[in-house]
Formats: C-alpha cells, sequence, structure tokens
C-alpha cells in the first residue's frame, strides 16, 4: 500500500496548531525582504518546537506537549475564492506527476500468484490534502483555526519603534473589534500580543537595539517580548569572500524553505489546458504577499497574502494585465534563492524566537483561559442544570426559546452566541486540544455534543463528534476504545444533513488516517467509497485510488478490489483531466489482470493506456501499449498473435512516420524492435581464440585456456587475478604498476567491468549475445550482425595517440562509408537465426579488428518476419516457403523510394473486448489522400513482411557502495565490457603438455615434457608460470647439463668407498608463486616451438586436486595498451596414499666438562615412517626406502639405529623407526648454501642437491604470503618502534634460538606398481622440517584440535592470571646440567649421626649468549623423599627421610656461551635411605658480569627443564 510520510497522530498535530497572526511593519518587512523571505516565511521552518513544552490544567496537573506547531499567518490574509480554491487543488494535484512505472519508488508485495509493484507513496493525495485543509474555509461551529495571539514585528531601524509597536496594537484592537471584515477571526476578545524588536546586524547599532528591548521589557514584561537579530548581508570574512560570495554560503547551508515555498507557478489556464499531456516545469511561483502602500501613510494599508485571495477589493482574476503582472513578480521572486545571507546562527536566533515565544508567552496566555473558561463553566453548571433542565422537562418547550438572545436558528440547527455556555465549553475543548490536553478536551467535546444534539444544531454536534473522536484517538489510552461510530455519524451529518461536503471531506482524511493506523483497512476504505459523489470528479478520483490501496493493506489483501477501484479511479481522473494519472492508474490496475488468463480485460486495458498514450501525443507509450498486445504472456492462438504482430507493425510504422517527419529521428536510423528479449546482463565478451575442446589428444593435453563453454565464477576469476598480480609483482620488482588492470579474457557479469578492455588486431573478438523468444509462434532472424562504432588511432607509444580517421560504423547505410566499415573490421553475419516459440537461445557474433583504435559494440540489427502463416510452419532447422528478406542494408545500399510504402493491417480477426484501428473509432488510421504527404526520398524502413531494426545491448553496472552517498542512494557503476580497446599486434602463446600425469602417489615424482608455441606476429620473452601450488612441478632450478637427456627422474653418485655417502652443498633458493621457464635464449620467435622437461610431484594430501598454472609473457616489441599477455591452464590430478613420515629432534641432557665440543651441541632425531596403503590394494605391494638426506645450513646426519647400504622395505599399514644423530657442522657454510648429508640405504647414491631432489626440497620449505589487508596502515604512517620494546623482542629472539633446529629432512623411496599396463617402478620424496626441539613434525596435515566449550555459567568467574614467561617452552631448554655422586654411599650411623657425600653439577650454556644461572635448592619444597614408581607399575614406596645441601644450596653466577662449568657441593644425610639428588631447580636468564653473583628476581629468569631422576642409596654400615 502506498503510505503517507506522517503518521496519523503526526498528520493530526500537524493539521491543528494554535493560530497566530503577525503584524509587520514596513521597515521590519524590509529587512526581511533582503533574504528574499517574509518575516512569516522566515520563521515558518522553526515554528515547530523541538523540546517539550509544559502546562497545568485547570486541576494544576502539568501536562506535556510534545512537537508543538505554531501556525503563523498575516493578520491581513484571506480565504481564497471558491473557484480559486478549485484551481489550487487541481494544480497540486497536477504539479505532482507521477513518474513510469518501472522507474518510480515503489513497494512488491506477493499476494498468491499476484507479484503487484505499487507505488510506496502517493504525493500528489497528501499535496491535495494539505492544500484541501489550507484552503478550507473558517466556520462558526468552531474554533480551532481561530486566531489565538498577535505577534507585531518592529525593526530597530525605526525611529520610535515603541510608538510602532503601539501603532500595531491599536490597529490590531480596531480590526477585531470595530471592523467588520469577515476574516479575521479571533478566538478571545482579548488576544494575546507578543513584541519583536527585528534586528539587522549587518546595519543596525547593537547599543541602540538593547536599549529599545530595556524600554521593551519594561513596559511589556520580560515574558511578552523579543529581540530577534538576524544578518541581511554577505558576511565580510576573508574566507567566505573568496569562496564566491553568497552562492558558496547557501550552496553550504541548508534550505529549511524549500518545503514550505511552493516551487511552480499556479496554471492560469483553463482545466482542459492540461489536456495536452505535456508536464509543467515552470519553476515559477507567485508571491506570498502583496503590499499596498497609500502615500500619505507610509505604511500598509491593506495586506493581501495571495493575489487571488477573497478580499472587499478583490482584483479581476480574468484580467491577461493582473496575471501577467503576478507572475513576473513571482518569476522575479523565485530566481534569488531563500535565506540567502540567514546563516546557522540566525536558524538557531528564529528557533530560540519560537521556543520563547510559545514557552514563555503563548502557552501561559493559553493555560490563563483554559482556567478562565473553566472557571465559567463551573459557575454556570448548577444554574444551568437545575433551572434549565428543570424547565426543559416538566414544561417542554423549545431550548433555543428559553435562551433567548444566547442562540440564533438556521438551516444547519443552530448559531450560539458568544456568551453561551455551549460556546465556552467549545472553545475549552478546542484550546486543550491544542495543546494536547486530550482528555479535559473529549470531556469539552462529549458535554457539548449532548447539548448540540438536543439543540439540533447539528453542524456544532458534527463538529464535537468528529473532535471527541480524535481526542479519544490522541490519548492512546487503553481504557477508552476509539469511537469509530463519531466519525461515521459526523461524517454523515455534514454531508447528508448540513449539505457541507468540505467538512465531510475533511473528516473523512481524518478518520481513515486514524482507522489505516487501526489496520481497520476495509473500514477506511468503505469511507473513503462513501465520500465519492459527482460534484467533485478530483475528489473521487482520489479517494477511489486512496480505497483500492486500503484493499491491499488488509491481512488478506484483495487484489482485485484494488484492481477494480483503480480502474474506477482512472475513470475520474479522466473526467477531472488529469490524464497522466487516469493512465496511471490503469497501468497500476493492469498489473492485476496481466497473465491471469483475463485475456479480455487484459486486451481492454491494453487498448485504454494506449488510447490515453495517444491522446496526451505520446506515441511512443503507445507504441509500448498495443506492443504488450502482441508480447503479453496471454492464451491467444498462434493465428491471433500473429494478427496482433501485424497490428503492432503497423502502429510502429505510424510513429517511425511521425517521428520521422518530425525531425526527432534521422534518416537511415535503424529502429528499436521489441522482439525477440535480449538478456543483456548475460552477454558475454571472450577477448581470445576460442579453445576447443576436447583439450587432450593421445599423450598431448593443450592448455584449457578460456571458453564460452565454461561458466566463470567469481571465485575461479579472483583466482586467477590474484595469480597475475603475483606474476606482474615478480615482473615489477615486486609492486604493481600504477596502470596495472588484471587481464580478463571472459568478460561477463561475474566480472570487473568498470575498465575498458583490450583485444589484439587480426584476433577474433567473440561477443555472445541470449535472445528468448516469448511468442507461442517462431520468429525467424535474418541477417543478424553487431553493429559498432570504430575511430582508429595509431597507439606510437606509451600515452601517444594519433587519430587517422572519424569514426566508422556499420550502422549507417550509406554505401561509401560501409566499404570503410568492412577494411576496418570483419563482421560476421549469420544468414537466419531461428527461435522456436518460448526458445532462449544464445547467437556468437565474431568480430576481428583489422586497425588499431577504440571499438563500440552497440548492438545487434536484424530482419524481424512479419508473422505470416508460413512462418507458424517453421522448425528449428529451418523455414519452407517463406518470402525472401529484403538485402541487409548492411551489404549493399537500400532502396531509395519517392512514397514510403504504407503497412495496412491484414484482414485478421479482432481480439475480443477490443476495437479495431478504424477511422470511425478515432485512433491510429493510415493517412488518407487529403492528409498531406511525407517528404520524398526517406528511406524505408519496413516491407511487406520483414522490418529491419535493430537492438541495443545496454548493461547496467554494479550498484556502488562504497561511499555513504553511494550506500543512501540507488548508484550504478559503468560496465565496459562492450568498449574494447583494439591494441597492436602481440605474441600469442600455445602450450602443451606431453604425457602429463593424472594420477599420481603422494610424494610421487614424474617428469614430462611442455611444449612451448609462439603462434603471434611478435617475438615474446620473459616467460613466467604463476601457480597457487608451487611445490607440484620444477623446470629444473640446478639441472645438470647430462640430466636432461637421462632416462632417470633423480641424478646417481658413486658411493667411491664410503658407508653413507657424502656432504653436498648447494644454493639457497626461495620459491615463490611465480618461476621462470629457462626458455633457450630466453625469448620465443614467432612460429618458433621450445620443448623443456617438468617433474610434478604428487602433494602429500590423497584425494582430487586442481593445480592452476597462469603463463605470463610480454613482447619484445613494447605495446602502449598492453604490456603482457596471460595463458590460463587447469590440470586435474588425483592422489592416492603412500607413505607418512613423522620425526622429532631432541638435545642429549648429558653434560660433560671434558667431552668433545661436537658431543656436547649434538642432536638425537627420532624419525618414523608408516605405509598408509592398505593391505586390500594390490596395485601397491611394498616401499622401499633409497636413501634418507637432510639439509641444512648446521646440522649434519649420521645414524644411530640402522645401518647404511641395507634393504629397508615397509609392506602395508606397517612402519619403521630410526635413530639419527646430528652434529653441527665443522665448517660454517655460507648464509646463503644448504649442506645435503645422505644417509644411502642404496648401491647408490642419489644426489640430493640437484634437480629434482633439491627442487622440490626449496618447494616443500614454500610458505604462501599473507595478502595484504586493506586496513593495514602504510610503512610512511607506522610509528617509529620503541628502542626498549626493540631491545627486549632482540633479547627473547637470542634465547630462543637456542632452542632452533634448522633441519630438514628427506626421505627418497620406489615402490612397485602394478596395474594394467604391467608392474613398474615408481619413485617419490617426502619432506619435513624440523623447527624447534621437542616439537613433532609430520608429512601430514595433523588435524586440528577440537576445543571444547566451557559450561556456561551464571555466576562470574574469577580470572586467574597466567605466567607467560615461566611457561615459555622456547626458553626452558637454554642450558642442560648432570648430577654426578656415587650411586652407593655406606656410612656408621651408629657412631657418627651424619653422613656427607660430596655431590659434582655440571651446568652447560646451550644458547648463543651469556647467561646468569640460578641453583635453587630449597628442601622446604623442592627435596625430600623420593616417590618411585616401576616401569611395571609397581606399588609406590614411599621414604619419609630427608637430607641436607650443606653447601652449594642456593649458587647464582654467570655462563658465557657454549662454556660449560662444574660445580661442588656437599649433601648431608641423617638416616639410611634411597635419595633423589637431581631434584633441583636451575633458572637461566640474561647475565649481566662473569663471575658476579647478581641479585635477580627468580620471576625473570626462566626454570630450565629437568633430568630424570638421579638416585643414591644410602646405607648403614654397622661393621
Amino acid at each position: 500500500m502506498a503510505k503517507c510520510s506522517q503518521t496519523a497522530r503526526e498528520f493530526i498535530q500537524n493539521a491543528f496548531g494554535p493560530a497566530v497572526a503577525v503584524q509587520c511593519s514596513p521597515d521590519a518587512e524590509q529587512v526581511c525582504q533582503k533574504n528574499n523571505l517574509s518575516f512569516v516565511e522566515m520563521v515558518r521552518p522553526f515554528c515547530k518546537l523541538t523540546t517539550e513544552a509544559h502546562v497545568r490544567d485547570p486541576t494544576n496537573q502539568v501536562h506535556v506537549i510534545h512537537n508543538l506547531r505554531i501556525i503563523m499567518s498575516e493578520m491581513g490574509s484571506q480565504q481564497p475564492v471558491p473557484a480559486m480554491a478549485r484551481k489550487m487543488l487541481n494544480d497540486a494535484v497536477s504539479n505532482t506527476q507521477p513518474q513510469t512505472v518501472e522507474g518510480s519508488r515503489a513497494d512488491f508485495i506477493t499476494v498468491g500468484e499476484y507479484n503487484l509493484q505499487l507505488n510506496s507513496s502517493t504525493p500528489w493525495f497528501e499535496a491535495y490534502r494539505d492544500t484541501f485543509l489550507q484552503v478550507l474555509p473558517l466556520s462558526d461551529h468552531e474554533y480551532l483555526r481561530h486566531l489565538v495571539a498577535c505577534v507585531c514585528v518592529v525593526s530597530s531601524k525605526h525611529t520610535d519603534p515603541m510608538a510602532e509597536f503601539t501603532r500595531l496594537s491599536q490597529q490590531q484592537h480596531e480590526l477585531q473589534h470595530t471592523s467588520q471584515a469577515k476574516y479575521p477571526k479571533w478566538f478571545t476578545p482579548n488576544t494575546y500580543k507578543y513584541y519583536v524588536l527585528l534586528h539587522d546586524v549587518a546595519e543596525g547599532d547593537d547599543s541602540r537595539a538593547e536599549e529599545i528591548f530595556k524600554g521593551m521589557k519594561s513596559s511589556y514584561g520580560q515574558n511578552g517580548c523579543h529581540l530577534l537579530k538576524v544578518n541581511s548581508r554577505p558576511l565580510t570574512s576573508a574566507k567566505e569572500n573568496s569562496a564566491g560570495g553568497p552562492e558558496t554560503m547557501t550552496g553550504n547551508l541548508p534550505d529549511p524553505w524549500s518545503q514550505f515555498l511552493n516551487k511552480k507557478d499556479v496554471e492560469h489556464d483553463s482545466p482542459d489546458s492540461g489536456q495536452s499531456g505535456h508536464s509543467t516545469e515552470n519553476t515559477d511561483t507567485f508571491p506570498d504577499k502583496v503590499a499596498e502602500s497609500e502615500p500619505d501613510q507610509g505604511v500598509t494599508a491593506e495586506v493581501i497574502s495571495h493575489p487571488l485571495e477573497q478580499s472587499d477589493d478583490e482584483p479581476d482574476l480574468s484580467s491577461t494585465d493582473t496575471m501577467n503582472q503576478l507572475n513576473e513578480a513571482a518569476r522575479r521572486k523565485g530566481n534569488v534563492p531563500h535565506g540567502l545571507y540567514l546563516t546557522l546562527s540566525d536558524h538557531d536566533r528564529l528557533r530560540i524566537f519560537a521556543h520563547e515565544f510559545a514557552v514563555r508567552g503563548l502557552l501561559p496566555h493559553i493555560e490563563r483561559t483554559i482556567r478562565t473558561l473553566n472557571e465559567q463553566l463551573a459557575s454556570r453548571k448548577g444554574l444551568h442544570r437545575s433551572f434549565f433542565s428543570a424547565t426543559k422537562k416538566w414544561f417542554g418547550g423549545n431550548k433555543q426559546a428559553e435562551k433567548g438572545s444566547g442562540v440564533q436558528s438556521n438551516n444547519g440547527g443552530g448559531i450560539y452566541s458568544e456568551a453561551s455556555a455551549e460556546v465556552q465549553l467549545r472553545k475549552l475543548g478546542d484550546l486543550c486540544f491544542l495543546v494536547q490536553m486530550y482528555d479535559l478536551a473529549y470531556t469539552s467535546y462529549h458535554t457539548a455534543k449532548r447539548d448540540y444534539t438536543n439543540d439540533h444544531a447539528w453542524m456544532h454536534a458534527a463538529g464535537s463528534l468528529e473532535m471527541a473522536a480524535l481526542s479519544v484517538f490522541m490519548q492512546g489510552s487503553p481504557q477508552r476504545q476509539y469511537p469509530s461510530h463519531y466519525m461515521d455519524s459526523a461524517i454523515q451529518m455534514y454531508n447528508q444533513t448540513c449539505k457541507n461536503p468540505q467538512f465531510a471531506t475533511r473528516t473523512t482524511l481524518l478518520s481513515t488516517e486514524i482507522l489505516k493506523s487501526m489496520s481497520l483497512f476495509g473500514d477506511a476504505a468503505m469511507q473513503f467509497i462513501k465520500m465519492t459523489s459527482e460534484d467533485s470528479d478530483l475528489r473521487s478520483a482520489l479517494l477511489l485510488e486512496q480505497a483500492a490501496h486500503c484493499f491491499t493493506s488488509m491481512k488478506m489483501p484483495m487484489v482485485r478490489k484494488y484492481a477494480f477501484h483503480m480502474i474506477l479511479a482512472g475513470h475520474r481522473f479522466s473526467k477531472a483531466g488529469q490524464r497522466k494519472h487516469a493512465l496511471r492508474s490503469y497501468s497500476q490496475a493492469m498489473q492485476i489482470y496481466k497473465g491471469k488468463s483475463w485475456t479480455l480485460a487484459e486486451d481492454h486495458i491494453n487498448f485504454t493506456i494506449g488510447r490515453q498514450s495517444f491522446n496526451l501525443k505520446q506515441l511512443e507509450n503507445a507504441v509500448s501499449a498495443f506492443r504488450h498486445l502482441l508480447i503479453n504472456e496471454s492464451k491467444q492462438t498462434p493465428t491471433q498473435q500473429t494478427a496482433f504482430l501485424r497490428e503492432y507493425l503497423f502502429v510502429f510504422k505510424h510513429w517511425l512516420t511521425t517521428s520521422v517527419n518530425e525531425g526527432t529521428m534521422v534518416p537511415g536510423t535503424l529502429p528499436q524492435l521489441p522482439l525477440p528479449y535480449i538478456r543483456s546482463a548475460d552477454t558475454r565478451v571472450l577477448l581470445c581464440q576460442e579453445s576447443q575442446f576436447p583439450t587432450t589428444t593421445g599423450s598431448r593435453t593443450r592448455a584449457t585456456s578460456v571458453s564460452l563453454e565454461q561458466p566463470l565464477d567469481r571465485p575461479t576469476l579472483q583466482k586467477w587475478i590474484d595469480l597475475e598480480d603475483l606474476a606482474v609483482r615478480v615482473a615489477n620488482d615486486g609492486s604493481l604498476p600504477a596502470s596495472y588492470r588484471p587481464t580478463v579474457q571472459c568478460l561477463g557479469k561475474c566480472s570487473n567491468n568498470s575498465h575498458r578492455p583490450v583485444c589484439v588486431v587480426g584476433e577474433t573478438l567473440t561477443v555472445e549475445v541470449v535472445f528468448s523468444n516469448p511468442l507461442r509462434i517462431p520468429l525467424v532472424l535474418s541477417d543478424l550482425l553487431l553493429i559498432w562504432r570504430f575511430v582508429p588511432i595509431k597507439y606510437s607509444g606509451p600515452g601517444g595517440e594519433d587519430k587517422q580517421h572519424d569514426m566508422i560504423t556499420n550502422e549507417n547505410v550509406e554505401p561509401g562509408k560501409m566499404s570503410l566499415a568492412g577494411e576496418v573490421l570483419h563482421t560476421q553475419v549469420i544468414k537466419e537465426f531461428v527461435l522456436a516459440a518460448q526458445e532462449t537461445k544464445p547467437a556468437r557474433l565474431i568480430l576481428v579488428p583489422q586497425q588499431t583504435g577504440e571499438l563500440r559494440i552497440l548492438g545487434v540489427a536484424y530482419s524481424l518476419g512479419g508473422g505470416s502463416s508460413q512462418q507458424q510452419q517453421v522448425s528449428t532447422s529451418g523455414i519452407a516457403g517463406l518470402q525472401t528478406p529484403p538485402p541487409s542494408p548492411h551489404t549493399q545500399p537500400p532502396t531509395v523510394v519517392t512514397q514510403q510504402p504504407m503497412l495496412s493491417p491484414s484482414p485478421t480477426v479482432t481480439p475480443p473486448g477490443t476495437t479495431p484501428l478504424t477511422s470511425s473509432s478515432n485512433q491510429l488510421v493510415p493517412p488518407t489522400s487529403g492528409s498531406p504527404k511525407p517528404p520524398p526520398k526517406k528511406p524505408s524502413y519496413i516491407s511487406s513482411v520483414y522490418v529491419r531494426g535493430k537492438q541495443e545491448l545496454e548493461i547496467q553496472g554494479p550498484r556502488l557502495n562504497s561511499t555513504k552517498q553511494e550506500r543512501c542512494s540507488t548508484i550504478y557503476g559503468s560496465d565496459r565490457r562492450l568498449d574494447p580497446i583494439v591494441a597492436p599486434p602481440m605474441p600469442l602463446l600455445e602450450v602443451s603438455f606431453l604425457n602429463f600425469p593424472t594420477a599420481l602417489l603422494c610424494g610421487e615424482v614424474q617428469q614430462t615434457l611442455v611444449e612451448f608455441t609462439n603462434t603471434g606476429k611478435c617475438t615474446l620473452h620473459r616467460l613466467r608460470v604463476a601457480s597457487s601450488n608451487p611445490e607440484f612441478f620444477s623446470f629444473g632450478i640446478t639441472q645438470p647439463e647430462e640430466q636432461r637427456t637421462s632416462k632417470y627422474i633423480y641424478k646417481t653418485l658413486p658411493l667411491d668407498g664410503e658407508e653413507c655417502g657424502k656432504a653436498l652443498s648447494a644454493k639457497m633458493c626461495n620459491v615463490t608463486n611465480v618461476i621462470d621457464v629457462p626458455l633457450p635464449d630466453g625469448t620465443l620467435a614467432p612460429g618458433a616451438t621450445a620443448c623443456l622437461p617438468m617433474w610434478v610431484r604428487g602433494v602429500n594430501t590423497s584425494g582430487v586436486h586442481e593445480i592452476d598454472f597462469l603463463f605470463y609473457y610480454e613482447s619484445l616489441e613494447k605495446s602502449p595498451k598492453m604490456s603482457h599477455r596471460v595463458l590460463h591452464h587447469t590440470a586435474v590430478v588425483q592422489t592416492s596414499n603412500s607413505l607418512c613420515i613423522r620425526a622429532v629432534a631432541q638435545r642429549s641432557r648429558l653434560a660433560r666438562v671434558s667431552s668433545h665440543q661436537d658431543d656436547t651441541n649434538c642432536l638425537v632425531i627420532n624419525l618414523g615412517m608408516e605405509n598408509l596403503n592398505q593391505i586390500h590394494d594390490s596395485n601397491i605391494t611394498e616401499f622401499t626406502i633409497l636413501q634418507v638426506s637432510a639439509a641444512s645450513p648446521v646440522w649434519t646426519l649420521t645414524p644411530i639405529s640402522t645401518q647404511c647400504n641395507i634393504d629397508m622395505r615397509i609392506n602395508g599399514k606397517e612402519s619403521i623407526l630410526m635413530c639419527f644423530k646430528a652434529q653441527k657442522l665443522k665448517t660454517p657454510c655460507a648464509e646463503d648454501e644448504v649442506v645435503f648429508t645422505n644417509i644411502v640405504y642404496n648401491k647408490e647414491q642419489i644426489d640430493s642437491s640437484v634437480t629434482p631432489c633439491s627442487d622440490f626440497y626449496f618447494r616443500s620449505l614454500y610458505t604462501p604470503p599473507p595478502r595484504p589487508s586493506p586496513s593495514d596502515p602504510s610503512p610512511a604512517l607506522e610509528q617509529p618502534p620503541d628502542e626498549a620494546k626493540v631491545a627486549e623482542d632482540q633479547s627473547k629472539a637470542e634465547l630462543q634460538a637456542a632452542t632452533k633446529v634448522q633441519l630438514s629432512l628427506m626421505v627418497i623411496w620406489k615402490a612397485f606398481v602394478v596395474d594394467d599396463t604391467g608392474s613398474h617402478v615408481i619413485t617419490g620424496q617426502h619432506h619435513l622440517t624440523l623447527d624447534r626441539l621437542d616439537k613433532p613434525a609430520s608429512s601430514l596435515a595433523e588435524p586440528e584440535p577440537v576445543v571444547e566449550q566451557p559450561p556456561i555459567t551464571f555466576t562470574k568467574q574469577e580470572e586467574t592470571t597466567v605466567d607467560q614467561g615461566a611457561g615459555d617452552e622456547n626458553l626452558s631448554q637454554l642450558v642442560k646440567y648432570t648430577v654426578n655422586h656415587p650411586k652407593e654411599s655406606k656410612h656408621p650411623f651408629t657412631t657418627d649421626r651424619l653422613c656427607v657425600a660430596g655431590v659434582s653439577l655440571v651446568v652447560h650454556n646451550c644458547s648463543g649468549c651469556e647467561l646468569y644461572i640460578q641453583v635453587e635448592t630449597d628442601p622446604t619444597s623442592q627435596n625430600g623423599a623420593l616417590m618411585l614408581k616401576s616401569p611395571v607399575h609397581q606399588p609406590a614406596i614411599s621414604y619419609l627421610n630427608t637430607f641436607t645441601w650443606i653447601s652449594g644450596a642456593a649458587l647464582g653466577f654467570s655462563l658465557a656461551a657454549g662454556e660449560t662449568r662444574q660445580l661442588t657441593m656437599e649433601a648431608c644425610f641423617c638416616r639410611p635411605g634411597v635419595y633423589n639428588l637431581s631434584n633441583i631447580n636451575i633458572f637461566a636468564g640474561r647475565g649481566a658480569g662473569k663471575g658476579s653473583q647478581l641479585d635477580v628476581n627468580l620471576e625473570q629468569l626462566a626454570l630450565q627443564k629437568q633430568n630424570a631422576p638421579s638416585l643414591m642409596v644410602v646405607s648403614n654400615n654397622c661393621g
């Protein structure tokens, strides 16, 4: 449903407010006119209070007033005459014209099978409603719009402001009490006056204004006057002067007057002037006030608020001169912005004035008036009940006669005097309603309603019923139900008894808003319908339209009633002369009948829409309406649809003839055709040669490239863009060029089409256009081709362009330009393209540019069949018996005739319920002999059967959502996929793979060949391949020359008598996603082919994997428009399980002073291998370990548990465990080198330092780089690091270096595979890297541990602080230590109570920096009896005896890097037992100097890893 911009409460509050008259002196009005505003216009936008106000009722209860709106008007304003009021209402509706259904703001609702697009708002109805409330005449039966107060305004420039205030006050008093004028009407005899001193801060004297204001406060009181300061000149600051003056100020400041000032002229034509259908876009307005001054007085003698208002000296509205003068004055006023020099401070002062006037002046006056009226009514209540009620009850008679002069009879029931109790009660209710005291207002209205009903004063009774119902609704109290029957009675009294449709209409407008807010849409619709009558077609049309919208808003929407009443509204709009609204109403009703098998109604509505459009001279809309007879999804027979097609062609030809005659269409331009449909968003553009399927032929696999057969989604497109970004960064030293844009070879709705694509001259450009046939008859498109525009440009260099010719197009039918168009661009022509009934099919059209330049694809051109009876038998394979279409204007010049042939409708069956297009129906007819002939020598558009035309390809870009403005509005970006740039020749790469594997074992290594061919016209170089899986393949980094022709995968070396092979070194290689392809000489000439070996290795996880290759290459000759080209290929490889290797590195815990340095720093490597192949899998029998290699810049590897040159086999589901010792290199290698140590289990040693073994090792170390986030700060904006923080991090890194391993293991294996081709041997390799001590590593990715969620608690848990430093495992292995002592000691405890044993503690610093060591042997917490548990889970044996360290109990010393120190300690035992002497704590941290005992807090040191228990048996020697 169309919703109003205001809620029901807001609408009622804005409809009723305290009315205040404004009386300005001429000098004050002159100050306001400097801002192109009157005083009333200036303060009107600020007359609605934004804060709460308070008022007290007669019982002294405080009531809060929200959003109080004060209605200010000129004191001399008059009500418009009825004729002017009707014109204002018509203009309000006609000036608010609806948009088209396609472009209007609408709501979408779904009701069953109906999908409706309705207007979300009806601004023409709201404009009518607001204007109606303004022009509604004042009545004596209510006081809601009577003036409550008067504001006197005098400028501070006046010579005697106080005297002017007195004069204005006397003038108001005379106008109220002595004038015989009907208007204005006043609420109370003693009108409240408020005095405003208007001060111009730009010209006036501030001190004089303050002095005058002090006098005003002493005369009128502090709350009865106000000093209002405004600005009337541009500010003189340098900033605003340089900014451009007043225009800059008004452009930056808000314009609050736009919604209160009418922006359009009131049309002074007759009501029939709007029949032409041309909307009035004139922005002129009438002046809101015309001041006529008498020369003697110098002041305004008569103020007229409107030039057409009702007054004693009413101007002659029929005078043309008077109207022209008023229009000219309005135009002069409308050309200047309103509020030109008012600043934001002035806006605030105006708000303060309105607030001060309301809170300190108006509301206290209303409060006093309410209290006075209440006291008067209370004093009369006893007399009224005792006397008048008794006389009426017992003696009967007429109440009016009893009141005497208090009431006068009339046709409406009665007019009461001002002193009567009924009038006082009505005034009390109106005042309470205006200040939102709805409870007291309801009581007053309800009491007055009974008196008015008894007196048969029906006008007063209807008004009381209306306001009583409004009071109940505005209370919002759930205890009191809204009396909807009050409104029904009021409408009936107004309309039928009092014959006053104006107030009945107002009551209907108020009541329906309340009913709609209560979701009583059915009752609201009935009230709208009851108010329709023959006296006003405009009002009836608007109310019927609102009733129709109510039917769609019901709980069960009644869409058919909506459509029916919209048709009735359209009919009344047409009678009222509002043909645009009539057209809109029929168009809205069309949605319900469209496609619902209501063929007669649908055809009738379409025909009526066409008639209205033709009456409005909207020939295009008429064509569209008649076109719906053809393209509408109706159940017409194919024969009838053929007749509709002929009918449409006739109307279409009439529009073409009119357009050419009027000059709106250039002769020779192809017209737009409606059939078939084109799905523009599905249009795709292929910028390269489309690949042919299948891509695999025998052992050769060609690169898949890009094809229109493959769907391209956003993730796939982004994947290729990321790979291209990596390749471009490598080619440009790690940065992207400013002019770089990703290469997208297939442009569709998923690609970024904001930039113009680039194609290459001489290469094909394919455009896929999707056609859809909505008819039940086949459509035949002949001579289908693309139409384009081309600007030849010669690109001489970067930024250099040489425009050679003017724009060339194949859309023009001139013969000379057609030959030139064929030279610059070869266009494919499809002779016949058949669309079966209701078929959707793509057509692929090819262009081959022959010159460089800029291309713009405009659309498609074709000849559309006329729907003859023969065409109904057309199949998708061809047509038979069809007339040959005329030659295409793109192949030869058209035939020029002297007179256009007319296409008359063939004798067909007229659709039921429609009127044929004949001259008797005053519709579209062919020109007769008396009609003027068209100009000669105009090209013919239509033959007897076919129409030559076109359809444009207009693709809407994506909606923008980056800025706040774009998010708040609907803004779409550009789509440039049809605007390619033709670049100079470039190389064109084709890639083929020979014997590329499709199935591999995890870790299996195979060799294949890659063939590169340049089919372009330029030499290519800098060939690279980017892949998201660089660990999958290698072109050979350290490939020796003899291995290029070797049939073996790995290079072998003789053992030369060595048991386990020799150590080999190689340069460290940093592997990235982008790999250089080693072309011979680095280039590939046009037509040349290069074949290179490539090794592939199966990934470590089993499954189906897609390996993406992006081949990047550049032209040897720099192109200004295309810096590089790419080729895509996706290989699908399936991997199966093979081996899983796991390893961990541990440090030897033994510390000796006299031992060799290598033994002190050695590591123990535990390597486990498991055959993951299932036992029931017969394809793979076993795995044989050929070699275990270690790669490290620090360590070498020697075996411990196994011997070299032995056969190591692993069958299915078996596993083996090996132990190796890692020792540091005797001679450190270079920083960029790595040493390979080989443990050989075969007869020959495999060279692990060359391709492919080392290549895949280096690739196993590859980690994908993190993608830069847009939120990451740039390096220039980063804050300089804190020196203390840097030093702390560096110190921590040096300590953590003690636990780094820097060792990688490679396991080279072979397996025997049995398949359909026989048995053969495959080889492979696995890698893993050991980073830290005691950190296990695996070749398979370990599953992430499941983190259990904590239980839900309803109480706050205490937060526990975890000491991060104490739990750092990297700092717990800085040192290792050994406790040396005798295993057993015998001591005679009977003679000597104490046994003293010597203990030596050997501590070794494993880090590369100086450490401070703290040895703690606290007997209270650390030492004590040992709890022994045997490995076979024997019961624990507890010893309660203790011992004491008598020397070395707490030692602190510094230990240099790699230093070993032995400490001598003594332990004292008092009884026999078994003691653990290694149960001590050693803390380590950065030291400050050798041999110095430092007072270091233990919390700053890290607890070192403890050794295994070291037991000592102390026995009693009884001998």
